[in-house]
C-alpha cells in the first residue's frame, strides 16, 4: 500500500473555506478602477458616480411664489382686512418685478417673487374687484414662498462618489443644469463556459450534448449600464482553456469561468489558471450548492471560477461576483437585507445553505418562501424565485421565523 500523503502536501487553497471568510476574501481581491469618463446626462442613468458633485447654483435659484395669488409686503403691518390696489403681474418665466409700496402684485406658481414682497396670499384667500383686492384672512408673513437655496445650497455637495445614478438623481442634476456627469468606466467582463458538451443556442444538438445556459444567464445577470459582458465557450482541454484565459485577461477587468473547478479527470480550469500565470486565493467554499468555487488573480484581472450547475453558478455570482464588481466600480457598499424564513431549512454545522426563495411582505415583515425542490441542476426554482437566502451552518434545522440574510436577484428594489 502506498504511503498516505501528509496534510502539509495539500495547499491551503484546497481546504474548505467558510462562506463568510470567502466573502471577505473576495471583497479584498479587487481594488477600485479609479477610471472615469464623462457622459451626457441622458446617458447617466444606472451609472456609478466617479466624483462628488457640487451644486453649481442654488435650488431654487431665486425666491418664488409657491401658489397662485398675490405678493404683498406685510412687514410692519398689524391687523386685517387689507384692501390694496393691484399694480403688477408676474408669471412663471417672467423677469422679476418690483412691488410698489402699498400695492399687491399678482403672481403665478413658480414666478419670481417681486422685489419688496415678503408674503404670498393665495387667490382663495382674496376677493378681487377690478383693480382692487381684499384680503380678509389673517396671513402670517413669509407664507407661500419658496426661498432661494432652501432645497439645495450653492456649492454644497449633493451626490457622493460611488453613488448609483437613478431617476431622482437625474432630476436633481437636470434641475441644476448639469449637462455631463463623471462616471466610472464600464467594467469589461469575460465569461468562459467550459465543457466539450456545450453548444450555443441555435446549433444542432446531438445526443450527449447540451445547450450552454450559464453563459447567457451570467451575461444577463451581470451586464448593464456599468458592465459589458463577453460570453465565450471553450472545450475541456487544459491548453485551450489556458490560452483563452491568457488572451481575455489582457483586456478584461474580471474573468469568470463556469464548470471545470472540481477534481475530476475533465476538470482543467484550476491548472489552466496556473498555466496562464494566475493564482487562486480560495479553492472550495463550505456552501451548498457551489462548493467547487475559486477566486484569485489572472494578470491584472480578478478571476472567479464558478461551478457548472446553473444554481451553483448563479448563487456564486450573486454571493461573490457582484460584490467584486461593486468594489471595482467604487460603488457604495450595499446594505444587507434580512427576511424571516417561512419554511424549515435543513442544514449541517460545517456549511452554509443557499436556497432560492420568493419574497413577500406578510404582517409588515419581509418573509421568504422556498421556490422549489433541491437540486443545483434545476432552473425552474430560480425562475420562480426573486432572491436567495443565506442560512448559516448549524446542528439544528432553521425553523420558520428565523431571520436570515437575503440576496435579491434585483437589488434596485432595495435601494438605500
Amino acid at each position: 500500500m502506498p504511503p498516505v500523503p501528509s496534510e502539509c502536501c495539500f495547499p491551503l487553497s484546497a481546504q474548505l473555506v467558510p462562506f463568510e471568510t470567502a466573502r471577505l476574501t473576495a471583497a479584498a481581491l479587487a481594488l477600485p478602477l479609479n477610471q472615469r469618463e464623462d457622459v451626457p446626462l441622458a446617458c447617466a442613468a444606472g451609472r456609478i458616480l466617479a466624483a462628488t458633485i457640487e451644486a453649481p447654483r442654488a435650488l431654487p435659484s431665486f425666491d418664488q411664489a409657491a401658489m397662485d395669488g398675490y405678493a404683498i409686503c406685510l412687514s410692519g403691518r398689524t391687523g386685517v382686512p387689507l384692501v390694496l390696489p393691484v399694480a403688477g403681474r408676474t408669471s412663471a418665466g417672467d423677469l422679476p418685478g418690483v412691488l410698489a409700496p402699498g400695492t399687491a402684485h399678482r403672481v403665478m406658481t413658480g414666478a419670481a417673487l417681486p422685489e419688496g414682497a415678503d408674503t404670498v396670499v393665495t387667490q382663495e384667500q382674496a376677493t378681487r374687484r377690478g383693480d382692487l383686492v381684499r384680503f380678509g384672512f389673517d396671513v402670517a408673513p413669509g407664507t407661500h414662498i419658496r426661498k432661494a437655496g432652501e432645497d439645495v445650497a450653492q456649492r454644497s455637495a449633493i451626490l457622493q462618489s460611488g453613488r448609483m445614478i437613478g431617476w431622482a438623481e437625474i432630476a436633481l442634476l437636470a434641475a441644476l443644469g448639469i449637462e455631463t456627469v463623471p462616471v466610472v468606466r464600464r467594467l469589461r467582463i469575460a465569461v468562459l463556459s467550459t465543457g466539450s458538451e456545450l453548444r450555443s443556442v441555435g446549433a444542432a444538438l446531438l445526443s450527449g450534448a447540451i445547450y450552454d445556459s450559464n453563459g447567457p444567464m451570467l451575461a444577463a445577470m451581470l451586464s448593464g449600464p456599468n458592465a459589458h459582458v463577453t460570453p465565450l465557450t471553450v472545450r475541456d482541454d487544459q491548453a485551450a482553456i489556458a490560452d483563452m484565459l491568457k488572451s481575455v485577461a489582457r483586456s478584461a477587468d474580471l474573468v469568470i469561468t463556469t464548470a471545470g473547478m472540481s477534481v475530476g479527470e475533465e476538470d482543467h480550469v484550476r491548472d489552466a489558471v496556473m498555466k496562464a500565470g494566475g493564482h487562486l486565493d480560495v479553492f472550495k467554499v463550505a456552501m451548498k450548492p457551489g462548493k467547487p468555487l475559486a477566486f484569485g488573480k489572472l494578470a491584472e484581472a480578478c478571476f472567479v471560477g464558478l461551478p457548472g450547475n446553473p444554481q451553483a453558478a448563479a448563487y456564486g455570482a450573486l454571493s461573490f461576483v457582484r460584490p467584486i464588481m461593486a468594489t471595482l466600480l467604487g460603488e457604495a457598499p450595499a446594505r444587507r437585507i434580512a427576511a424571516e424564513l417561512a419554511f424549515t431549512c435543513s442544514r449541517k454545522p460545517d456549511r452554509t445553505e443557499l436556497v432560492p426563495v420568493s419574497l413577500q411582505v406578510e404582517r409588515g415583515r419581509l418573509t421568504a418562501r422556498r421556490s422549489g425542490p433541491d437540486g443545483s441542476h434545476r432552473i425552474m426554482p430560480m425562475v420562480s424565485a426573486d432572491a436567495i437566502v443565506i442560512v448559516p451552518g448549524a446542528s439544528q434545522p432553521a425553523e420558520p421565523g428565523t431571520l436570515v440574510e437575503v440576496l435579491p436577484f434585483d437589488r434596485s428594489c432595495f435601494r438605500g
